[in-house]
């Protein structure tokens, strides 16, 4: 029979000869293989052994014309008898797989994990591991609203850890208002007392409801922008914050599909009129972006002078002009001359120049 299939568990590569071993979907029909029809095919349907999503009770009931309750008890009974053949080797085998890849993590998984750190190749196969890890009497599972997604643990001590690290990194991120990177995250935690192994506290914050790290690796709150973003002026947004630099839109599109920030494929003529509506960006040079909140703002070359000339507490060379026209704008030097140059705005004495009319 087949192998099970893990990623980086060679401690039990060689524990059983290969023809006695059998894949998790395999043993968890084994398992339910003498249960009536209608008994079997519920509790599959209930854990997804069928494939696909686990149906609920309500769904499962009203095709078979049954009560939500019944339908409870039946799955009750099942996992009764299930838990009767937990001394079988195969069982043993594969609940000691389960807790050794847990124990690994850092004594904590999220249920969304399952198919990746197990090398599930199904839907029903992921769904099976689950099926076992939840009759098993040594694994738990545990899940708070807003704080904890749904994960198996083999100590409860370790949920309430990731409970107290979760809420405190929370505290930090609000009172912060910013994304923060591991090592940031790891000594705003440090400072509070919480002196874990690092792999410990991040496996703990991966587990977290509310608290996600970006594509850009930097952990924040689910609902801020940066992190979760939805359209395409959130997407432009992050790409330009994360690369602090102006960019143009057909560069912005590429890095958004780098950075895979959405499902579909970004086009350069949507970023483009993206860029044009939202007045957080500002136009500085042909096709070229900027954040308004980096200092840069809208106008001509024209208002762009007479801005940094208003604002400067005392009249400036040309070089000057030049050096700070240019860190606003992409433009040709000459382009700046020219403007510079309309004696109606701007005067011109010695080498120094200013709005005109201003004392």
């Amino acid at each position: 029979m087949n192998n099970y299939q893990f990623k980086g568990d060679e401690k039990f590569a060689n524990t059983r000869s290969r023809q006695n071993e059998r894949r998790f979907l395999e043993l968890a029909e084994s398992l339910l293989a003498d249960m009536s029809g209608r008994s079997g095919e519920i509790v599959k349907k209930r854990y997804g052994l069928l494939g696909g999503k686990k149906e609920t009770l309500e769904s499962i009931g009203d095709g078979y014309g049954i009560t939500r309750e019944r339908v409870r008890q039946i799955i009750a009974e099942a996992t009764k008898r299930v838990a009767q053949k937990m001394d079988h080797p195969d069982f043993l085998e594969a609940e000691e797989k389960i807790i050794f890849t847990i124990e690994a993590n850092n004594g904590i998984i999220r249920e969304s994990e399952m198919a990746e750190k197990f090398s599930a190749a199904s839907d029903k196969e992921t769904n099976a591991v689950r099926f076992l890890a939840g009759v098993s009497g040594k694994i738990f599972e545990f899940e708070e609203k807003g704080i904890l997604e749904k994960v198996w643990v083999v100590s409860l001590d370790s949920a309430k850890r990731a409970k107290k690290i979760i809420a405190e990194t929370e505290k930090i991120l609000k009172e912060e208002k910013k994304l923060l990177p591991d090592e940031e995250i790891l000594e705003r935690l440090s400072e509070r007392g919480f002196l874990h192994p690092e792999s410990e506290l991040i496996s703990y914050l991966e587990a977290a409801a509310l608290i996600k790290k970006n594509k850009f690796g930097k952990w924040g709150l689910i609902h801020w922008k940066e992190v979760s973003p939805k359209g395409t002026r959130e997407k432009v947004y992050l790409v330009l914050k994360e690369n602090k630099k102006p960019l143009h839109f057909t560069e912005i599109a590429k890095l958004i599909d780098k950075y895979e920030l959405g499902k579909r494929k970004a086009h350069p003529q949507t970023v483009h009129n993206e860029l044009i509506k939202d007045d957080r960006f500002v136009l500085i040079g042909r096709g070229i972006y900027a954040l308004k909140e980096w200092g840069y703002f809208e106008g001509t070359i024209r208002e762009v002078l007479e801005n940094i000339l208003k604002k400067s507490p005392k009249p400036l060379t040309k070089e000057e002009i030049m050096d700070r026209v240019l860190k606003m704008r992409r433009v040709k030097k000459t382009t700046v001359m020219i403007n510079l140059n309309n004696s109606k705005i701007f005067q011109k004495q010695r080498d120094l120049y200013s709005v005109k009319g201003r004392k």
